[in-house]
Formats: structure tokens, C-alpha cells, sequence
């Protein structure tokens, strides 16, 4: 490397580092993701840097949605950065929240067989009804599970 080749290379390897992406470690605190299904299949995605808050819009965000009496916030799933399953087998809740997909989808198979063991032949069909991935964005099943209202799936 010559005298005239060394500020040609800082520069580029400055620039190189520049773009590269900050280490989660070192970015602030992950919001927490609140999610809340209710019975009649109308759920609620809340987000903020505190647990309170998130779980406080998820809650509005449920209740404007449901018809009726809601029992929005029964149950509840919270998690930083994660994966979050909203399931209805009839009136039954399977809510789930891990940090990665695989994890969610066996917790929530894991919930369902619990409740087909305990129920039996009287258990409904269970229907996905809302996913929730790690930037908080839901995504909601576009066909209506069995007593379930399709709701916005705006944060």
C-alpha cells in the first residue's frame, strides 16, 4: 500500500462501517407488544415502550371492534420482539407469545391438545385468528373462523 492509496482505503472502510447495522444491543429499549383476543373473535395489537400503555391500546383497539358485550383483556399475551398467536377453538382462547415463530406455533399446539384432552368431541374447530410478528405488525386470517368478527388489523 502505498502513501497515496491509504486515505482511499480509511475512507472507504469509514464508509463500510457507517452502513452497517447497529447491534440490537446498542439501539434502545424494544417496545413491548400487547395482544388481547376476545371471545366473539375481535382482538387488539397495542404497542409501547412501557407494558401499561401497550396494553391499554390494545384493549381500545379490541373494544372498538367487538360487538356487544366484550370481554376484551380476559386474557392477555405480551412479549418484546417476538411472535404472538391469537387462536379461537369456539369460545375457547389459545394466546401465545414467544420470541420465535417455531416456539409459538408448539406452545399453541401444546394449548390445543390441552384443551382437546380436556373437552374432547365437545371442542370446536380451532381457527388462527390474528398473528403478530416481531415488529408488531398483525395479520389477520381472512376467513371467519367460527363466531369470530374480522377486525382491522391496524396497530
Amino acid at each position: 500500500m502505498t502513501h497515496r492509496q491509504r486515505p482511499r482505503i480509511l475512507a472507504l472502510l469509514s464508509a463500510i462501517l457507517l452502513l452497517l447495522p447497529v447491534p440490537l444491543a446498542a439501539q434502545h429499549e424494544t417496545e413491548w407488544t400487547v395482544v388481547t383476543v376476545a371471545r366473539d373473535g375481535s382482538w387488539g395489537v397495542g404497542t409501547a415502550q412501557h407494558w401499561g400503555p401497550a396494553l391499554a391500546s390494545a384493549l381500545r383497539k379490541c373494544e372498538a371492534t367487538s360487538k356487544g358485550q366484550s370481554d376484551c383483556g380476559a386474557e392477555v399475551a405480551a412479549v418484546r420482539q417476538g411472535w404472538t398467536l391469537g387462536i379461537l377453538c369456539g369460545d375457547h382462547r389459545v394466546l401465545v407469545a414467544a420470541t420465535d415463530f417455531a416456539t409459538a406455533i408448539v406452545d399453541a399446539e401444546a394449548r390445543q391438545a390441552y384443551l382437546r384432552d380436556l373437552y374432547g368431541d365437545r371442542l370446536p374447530g380451532c381457527s388462527r385468528i390474528v398473528t403478530v410478528d416481531p415488529q408488531s405488525f398483525a395479520t389477520p386470517v381472512r376467513k371467519k373462523p367460527w363466531g369470530a368478527v374480522r377486525t382491522d388489523p391496524a396497530r
